[in-house]
Formats: structure tokens, C-alpha cells, sequence
């Protein structure tokens, strides 16, 4: 199986993919190599936002990383940088700082290959967009020089095996394939048609009536639906409410789905508007703790016994330092032994990354562990209770809704950490959710 059969396969990172590009030892259109990936270098982050912009507008393709350029030595990636380039959520955040519209649908699998790990970055070609440079990208050499990597309004292609600026005949190749594409998708669902069965049945499905509300959605091919490894909802979301129970469905066949940081934060800003179950909150909850985004509020009134599960399993999933930190400090309020029980779950190396305060239970209580404590000065203005949990909500409101006006996939950091002491403030309970 040649590559480019490979990235439009099912599943284009099974071992045997990970094996054919590891071992193609060629740069090619579809194939680069990294030796390495330092994450905390904005140069680097730069660059690799434009392999990711070129591969998505040409092919497709895979970056590989832990492979000498040139004689395709296999040296691997020590731990740190594997922890990181893992999380998907963390990749796409760092590369759409710069890209518009949005890429969404990166994947990334390790493999390893002589006792050593490598790890593979899967960029799928954007079949009905293609993607631009939303700002200038600089990063500063250590004279204190300005080097600008990204320019405002370019796009980049892949060919051979280097990045270039996009002109006039990429675009046409660009139009081309989109056409092209277009074309087989309506034939393929032509062919549907007339191959079907006889004595095939065609069903008109609704919601059904008198059910729990927003919870019954059937699957089918619908071309406006959102998909599901290969299955898709062919009721499109027109609540909030209905978006959530799609996700919890969706996330229940692939748990690798998950809604990107600027949906939950817009759920966020609706928050006091929505009605949902306990269970859809306490989903919620997690989606919300996965991209950075206050959880809290949608936790009140439910139960330690469904809450914990829902915590532990979380922590299986690939996300950043900062997030783990925050979801151990959300664990705290479910008691010691239960915070004490998902530290444990934790690597050595991975408990030393997160700190000590993260993986200590707080002394004075799980509002100190998430500085929820320090929310309100002690020298604040005087006021009435009231009027001051007024002003905190007001206050994030305006952090949620600016995400949306600002066009952004999430609040600068301080106000991000901002949100979550004050949602711990304002909402978290201190019985231990009995």
C-alpha cells in the first residue's frame, strides 16, 4: 500500500501505516521527518505550523519525529517531548494561534522502533477549505532580534518535500481537487442509490416525542451530520442541549471525540440558560476540565458516586501539565483518599512535571490547592454578598463571551486560570458532592 492510500484509508495510523513511513526513508510530498520537537521554542512551533498548513492543503501527509533528516536514523524522543506532542488538544491550540479557518482533525500515534519511541503527526488533507495565515508569526533570536516566520495572509503547499508559498497555479491545483472531490462524493452517493437492495426501505426518522429531551439521535450517512468513524447524526443540533447529547453520544462510540476548547467555553457562556441532566452535566463537566475551561458550575447538586468515575477516566485522556494540575485540584473536593487514588494513577516522571502542590492534598482545604481562597482581596471594597457574587459572574461572563466575540479558541492564560478560581469560588461545594 503506497502512502497517499495509506492517509485516505480508514484508519491511516494501524501499526502497519506506522511501519511503511517509518521505514520509506524518503521526504517526499507526503512524508517529512523531525529529528526532534522542542516545545517550550516558539521557532519551532512556528515551523511546524507550516508543515501542518501545507500538508492540509495539498495530500495530507505525516510528520515524523525522532528521525534524522537526511539518513533517516531512527534516535526517538525522550519522554518530555512525547508527553506533549501527544496531546492533540495541546497541538491544535499552539497551531491555530496562526491559522484560519481552524485545522481540527490532527491525530497522532507513537510506534516503537529499535528500542526507541517515535511518534507520528497524522495532518489529513482539507477537502472543502483551504487554510491561511491568520497573523504574523515571529519569534526572537537570543541577540533580542525579530525574526518573523508567518506572514499575515499567505498559505503554503506541500511539494516534493519542502513547504513553499502558495501562487497562482497552486490555487488552480487547489480548485482542481476540490472539484474533483466534490464530484466523487456525488457519485458516490449516486451509486447508493441505485445500488440499493429492491426491496429497500426508506425511513423519515424524528425525535421522538415524550422522551427524555435531546437524547434520541439515529445514525445514518446524512451529508450534513457529524461524523462518528464512519457513522453520523442526522438530527443536526439546534439547542445547546441537543449539541451536548450529540457529543456524549459521539464521545460513547470514539472516545477520542471530543468538542474543541471554543465550544465548551461557548457552553460556558450559556451556562445558567442551559437545562440538563445530572448526567449530561457531569459530562460536561469533564469535557469543560479537558480543554482548560471552568467546571465547576455545571458539577452543583450532582453525585460523588457518578462524579469519580467520570474524574478517573479523564485522566486517561492526552492532556497538557497544566489541565492534569487542574483536575487533580477539582478531585481534592471529592476528598483525600479519592485525590490520593488518581495521584497514584500518575507516573513518577509525570508527578514531578505537575509539581508538588498539584499532587499534595491542600493542607487547608481543596480551595487553597486551586487558589480558589484568594478570589475576593481581603482589602476588596465593601459590599453585600450578594452584590459581590454579582460582580464575579459578571466577570465571568465577560471572560466566556470573549472568546466568541474576540474570534479565539480560548481566553489568555491568566484570565483562563482567572475563570477557574473564580467558578471554584462561586460554585464548587465543600461537602464532597454527597
Amino acid at each position: 500500500m503506497t502512502i497517499k492510500e495509506l492517509i485516505e484509508s480508514s484508519d491511516p495510523l494501524t501499526d502497519e501505516a506506522l511501519q511503511i513511513v517509518l521505514t520509506s526513508r524518503e521526504e517526499t510530498t507526503l512524508v517529512d521527518y523531525k529529528l526532534t520537537f522542542h516545545t517550550d521554542e516558539e521557532r519551532e512551533w512556528l515551523e511546524i505550523t507550516k508543515d501542518v498548513i501545507a500538508f492540509a492543503n495539498t495530500f495530507g501527509g505525516y510528520l515524523v519525529f525522532g528521525v534524522k533528516d537526511g539518513t533517516y536514523e531512527i534516535v526517538g524522543l525522550d519522554e518530555t517531548t512525547l508527553l506533549d506532542l501527544r496531546d492533540p488538544n495541546l497541538l491544535m491550540q499552539k497551531i491555530n494561534r496562526y491559522v484560519e479557518p481552524p485545522i481540527t482533525s490532527i491525530r497522532c500515534r507513537a510506534i516503537e522502533a529499535d528500542s526507541k519511541t517515535c511518534l507520528l503527526l497524522l495532518i489529513p488533507p482539507s477537502h472543502v477549505q483551504t487554510h491561511f495565515v491568520s497573523k504574523d508569526g515571529s519569534f526572537k533570536f537570543p541577540s533580542g532580534q525579530d525574526k518573523t516566520v508567518l506572514r499575515q495572509g499567505t498559505s503554503y503547499v506541500r511539494r516534493s518535500a519542502g513547504n513553499h508559498l502558495v501562487d497562482s497555479r497552486d490555487l488552480d491545483a487547489i480548485v482542481s481537487r476540490r472539484l474533483d472531490y466534490f464530484k466523487s462524493s456525488l457519485m458516490d452517493k449516486i451509486a447508493r442509490v441505485v445500488d440499493a437492495p429492491v426491496d429497500s426501505k426508506v425511513l423519515m426518522v424524528s425525535e421522538i416525542q415524550g422522551a427524555e429531551p435531546h437524547s434520541k439521535f439515529v445514525i445514518d450517512n446524512a451529508s450534513d451530520a457529524l461524523p462518528v468513524k464512519g457513522m453520523s447524526f442526522t438530527v443536526s443540533p439546534s439547542t445547546i442541549e441537543q449539541e451536548i447529547a450529540a457529543w456524549i453520544a459521539m464521545t460513547a462510540a470514539d472516545p477520542g471525540a471530543l468538542p474543541s476548547t471554543a465550544i465548551t467555553w461557548k457552553w460556558y457562556s450559556k451556562r445558567k440558560a442551559l437545562k440538563l441532566t445530572e448526567t449530561q452535566r457531569i459530562h460536561t463537566a469533564v469535557y469543560c476540565l479537558l480543554n482548560g475551561v471552568p467546571a465547576f458550575f455545571w458539577l452543583q447538586g450532582c453525585k460523588a458516586a457518578d462524579i469519580k468515575p467520570a474524574l478517573a477516566g479523564a485522566l486517561s485522556a492526552r492532556i497538557g501539565m497544566d489541565t492534569l494540575a487542574h483536575l487533580l485540584g477539582v478531585a481534592a473536593f471529592l476528598g483525600k483518599r479519592f485525590h490520593g487514588s488518581l495521584v497514584k494513577k500518575l507516573s513518577e516522571s509525570v508527578q514531578k512535571r505537575i509539581g508538588h502542590r498539584a499532587t499534595t492534598f491542600p493542607a487547608s482545604g481543596p480551595r487553597e490547592g486551586l487558589r480558589a481562597d484568594s478570589v475576593v482581596p481581603k482589602r476588596a471594597r465593601p459590599g453585600t454578598p450578594g452584590q459581590l457574587r454579582q460582580q464575579l459572574e459578571q466577570e465571568l461572563d465577560a471572560i466566556a463571551v470573549s472568546v466568541k466575540e474576540l474570534g479565539i479558541e480560548r481566553p489568555e492564560l491568566t484570565l483562563q486560570w482567572r475563570a477557574q478560581q473564580v467558578d471554584c469560588h462561586l460554585y464548587a461545594q465543600d461537602n464532597q458532592y454527597a
